[in-house]
């Protein structure tokens, strides 16, 4: 009997953390928060596109497998970027420059774009065809390098 109590015990706590968390979850993120946020999944692609580039300028050897990985890595982070660019963060500290915020559709409509662009860049590598993962590479690179050009501070 005492076992059976513990047990509905430790279950109806285990569902008050589990709604407290889910509550918590819900809240909005402070503008610091959702830039960490962005910031580290741009990293996280620039992690993954940097071997890629090496391979493709041939600073590294092309490895057919690696890169369909790493592609497949960023094609999944990349939609995950454009929940970073709260409205709220427009005064925070970041590399974001006004202009983004005055022409928000655009920047949506690049990112996008870099959702298609890495997507295609994933489908080229696993299709294994070297020149056209050089192509479709190529492709991406310019797509972050135009919204890199227009919207983020000069490093």
């Amino acid at each position: 009997m005492q076992s059976k109590m513990r047990k509905r015990a430790g279950q109806s706590m285990l569902c008050a953390l589990v709604a407290a968390g889910i509550g918590s979850a819900s809240a909005a993120p402070k503008a610091d928060d959702a830039v960490a946020y962005r910031q580290g999944i741009l990293r996280a692609m620039g992690w993954n596109v940097g071997p890629m580039g090496a391979m493709v300028k041939g600073d590294i050897p092309f490895d057919a497998q690696r890169f369909a990985f790493l592609a497949g890595r960023t094609a999944a982070l990349a939609p995950m970027a454009l929940e970073g660019f709260t409205p709220d963060t427009r005064d925070a500290k970041s590399h974001a420059r006004p202009e983004l915020w005055d022409n928000l559709d655009d920047f949506e409509a690049r990112m996008a774009k870099l959702r298609e662009a890495t997507a295609a860049l994933a489908t080229a590598a696993q299709g294994g065809d070297e020149a056209g993962i050089r192509q479709q590479f190529g492709e991406t690179v310019q797509v972050c390098k135009g919204c890199h050009d227009e919207y983020r501070e000069k490093q």
